[in-house]
């Protein structure tokens, strides 16, 4: 069985006042991107704090072998456009095991 490739973005929020408003504000935006390109995205959705009470970023997971094809989804995210993330980290993720593998792949 072939592993699919997937490009994982971990985007974490600025310190700041303003960016729970930043949020609220872009959301619907937001999800409104991650609809357009859903077909592309393995799995997305915000990173919360120990407790579970607050959003400190975004985790997406894009189907793709192709990175700069990933950077260009990401960039076109409201999120990423107002300015909210202070890190945004790249992984290559070789999907090997696990449900959204089907199981095992050797």
């Amino acid at each position: 069985m072939a592993r699919e490739q997937l490009w994982l973005v971990r985007c974490i929020d600025r310190d700041g006042d303003d960016v729970d408003d930043l949020r609220q504000k872009h959301m619907a935006g937001h999800l409104a991107h991650i609809e357009s390109i859903v077909d592309h995205i393995a799995m997305a959705g915000p990173l919360k704090d120990l407790s579970g009470a607050g959003i400190v970023g975004s985790l997406l997971a894009y189907r793709t072998d192709d990175l700069e094809e990933a950077k260009l989804w990401l960039e076109g995210d409201p999120y990423a456009r107002c300015g909210i993330w202070d890190t945004v980290e790249w992984s290559c993720l070789v999907l090997a095991a696990g449900t959204l593998a089907g199981g095992v792949t050797w």
